[in-house]
């Protein structure tokens, strides 16, 4: 009459992954990583000099 399933649980017991495993032990260069960081952050100040420079009220 009925059809029963089976209701067993299972629990994930694999181990979760933090970011700092996922940056270690991935393919990506951190080197690169950092001098676009280094170039971005060089824009970035040349770009607000030139503002500040502009109007100095800006700050």
């Amino acid at each position: 009459m009925f059809k029963f399933e089976d209701t067993n649980r299972k629990a994930d017991l694999r181990r979760k992954n933090s970011i700092i495993d996922e940056i270690k032990y991935s393919q990506i260069d951190t080197k690169a990583c950092m001098v676009t960081l280094a170039v971005f952050i060089v824009l970035l100040l040349s770009v607000l000099s030139i503002v500040v420079a502009a109007n100095p009220y800006v700050i």
